[in-house]
């Protein structure tokens, strides 16, 4: 994976997020700028323009309008870059469309001007790339999302390495984590993201599936697939295909129903679908 590459792929994502919207965020926190929020009570050393004076005119009280501000947030993609991410397609599959929707995500979020964080999981290791908004800072996470590809990775118990993520996340921090429907303990999934979300970080989970092949199991029957943990090859049975199937649909609609009834957020993403297509609907 060189820079050519890479600077391909970063900028085949900023045409495509021409015209969305600026801002994916508020801030929690009272500024001034263009939106108003509420008002309090005027104290001295406020500025007399923000006072509003309609309301003084109607009820004798100085009331200062509060607006709410824009600010620059940091955004950690926490990827699970398993094996079987590379499922189905290696070129055209999940770890691909997730690429591409990561880029175009960080894209959007340089725009806004905050930072953009990774942490990813892979069989050596779990690496962390520090919060920055700087084009560099894009191509280099790019370079190793992207060289994984690459390198055949194996597998790693990912949700243990959540934990570690605690102690270096900012206060109030974006976490959006891509992975799949392939989690052998999902009570030790949620049970580790809701850790995230009482310490007041907002957390968001894309699952990525392929409706095609794992939900309806289109051209796996007779074919020879490769188990992407061990490297066995084997033909697959109709009756097989129809065992693999409704493992599929049951798992997504168990992590849906387990993580939703948390109270965190999840979109489950097709990966056959266009990768701007999925941005809008994280959008929506």
């Amino acid at each position: 994976m060189n820079i050519d590459q890479i600077n391909d792929l970063y900028w085949w994502a900023q045409e495509r997020v021409q015209g969305f919207m600026s801002g994916l965020h508020r801030s929690p926190d009272f500024g001034y700028s263009v939106e108003f929020a509420q008002h309090r009570q005027y104290v001295p050393g406020d500025s007399p323009k923000h006072i509003d004076w309609s309301v003084y005119a109607k009820t004798d009280r100085f009331l200062t309008k509060l607006y709410e501000a824009e600010s620059n947030m940091r955004t950690f993609f926490v990827l699970d870059s398993s094996s079987s991410m590379f499922y189905p397609n290696e070129d055209a599959g999940k770890w691909e469309r997730t690429v591409q929707v990561i880029t175009l995500i960080a894209s959007l979020l340089q725009k806004q001007r905050d930072a953009l964080a990774l942490f990813e999981v892979n069989d050596a290791d779990a690496q962390f790339f520090e919060g920055s908004n700087k084009e560099e800072n894009i191509q280099l996470i790019l370079h190793n999302i992207k060289g994984l590809q690459e390198r055949r990775i194996g597998n790693k118990e990912f949700v243990s390495h959540l934990d570690t993520l605690h102690s270096r996340l900012p206060k109030r921090s974006q976490i959006l984590l891509f992975t799949d429907i392939y989690h052998q303990d999902v009570h030790l999934l949620v049970q580790s993201l809701s850790k995230f979300k009482h310490a007041n970080h907002h957390v968001r989970l894309m699952l990525m599936y392929s409706e095609h092949v794992e939900i309806e199991g289109n051209g796996l029957a007779g074919r020879q697939v490769v188990d992407f943990e061990t490297g066995m090859k084997t033909y697959l049975s109709e009756e097989e295909v129809r065992r693999y199937t409704k493992f599929c649909k049951t798992q997504l609609a168990t992590i849906e129903v387990a993580l939703r009834g948390a109270g965190i957020s999840i979109d489950t993403l097709n990966v056959d679908d266009d990768p701007v297509v999925l941005l809008r609907k994280l959008l929506a």
